[in-house]
This record gives structure tokens, C-alpha cells and sequence, in this order.
């Protein structure tokens, strides 16, 4: 009886648990950069206000830079934010989002634009489903890393 019990519980708590991991059309490449910010990009400050660079290439050749490659940028919220270049809905390296001088990226093929305001790079025109694929961008000590997630 007792074994039944445990059984039960657990694939009620298992129900509860929710899959945290994000799931991306675009196709999973290594990303692998770190950035001196003081040294390289002194001005790249999250400070309240939109900035980016954009990488398509590796710099070094222990760097790679994703399937389109980088967009890295501050948001509102004051961190640092990185994603893939490339559109989940069009899929195509070779015309990755552009950023718009703004608040968003831009896809030149399908005509999407992606909110990069609050750091979630999410479709605002509803061609596309899905975001931007994320990566995990980590400040200390002046370096800015940038990982997959």
C-alpha cells in the first residue's frame, strides 16, 4: 500500500513541474564569446537605454557566435541581453534580424519585428511565434560572457 502511496505522489508532483527549458526553430550552435567591456566597448553601458553589437563572425578563433550569429544589447532594465541573429520564422542566416537604430530587430525577409526593449527579443507583429533564441549573457569584473543557455 505504502509503495502505491509514493508512486502517487510523485506523479502528482511531477505534473506540478513545468519544462523551463526554451525550445527554438533556430537551429542550436555553439556560442562561446567573451567581451571585454571596459577595455573593448567602453561606452556598451546598461544604463536604462538600448545599445548593441552585432557579431557574424568570431573575433578569435576560440569564439563562436551561433547559427546567424550575435546580438548582444542592453535593455531597460539595465542588463545585458544576448540572442541569435537569426529569425525563427524565416530561418535564414544569410538575412539576419538588423537592428533598427531603435528598440527593435528587424528581419529583412518576412518583415518581423522583434521588441528588444525589455531584453525578451519577442515578435510585436504577429508573423512570427516565437522569439528570439536567447543566450545567457553574464557581467563581472568588466567581461561580459555570452553562453548558451
Amino acid at each position: 500500500m505504502k509503495k502505491w502511496i509514493k508512486i502517487w505522489l510523485l506523479a502528482i508532483a511531477m505534473m506540478g513541474c513545468e519544462n523551463t527549458t526554451f525550445m527554438s526553430s533556430v537551429p542550436s550552435y555553439p556560442v562561446q564569446m567573451v567581451i571585454n567591456i571596459l577595455g573593448e566597448y567602453p561606452n556598451f553601458v546598461a544604463e536604462g537605454s538600448i545599445n548593441v553589437l552585432t557579431f557574424t563572425s568570431p573575433r578569435y578563433p576560440t569564439e563562436a557566435v551561433g547559427y546567424a550569429g550575435l546580438l548582444i544589447y542592453t535593455a531597460f532594465d539595465n542588463q545585458y541581453h544576448a540572442c541569435d541573429l537569426c529569425c525563427p520564422k524565416c530561418l535564414k542566416r544569410s538575412a539576419p534580424v538588423e537592428w533598427d537604430g531603435g528598440f527593435y530587430a528587424h528581419c529583412p525577409t518576412c518583415g518581423e519585428d522583434y521588441d528588444l526593449s525589455y531584453g525578451l527579443g519577442i515578435p510585436t507583429r504577429g508573423i512570427s511565434n516565437e522569439r528570439l533564441r536567447p543566450y545567457t549573457a553574464l557581467y563581472g569584473n568588466g567581461r561580459l560572457t555570452i553562453s548558451q543557455q
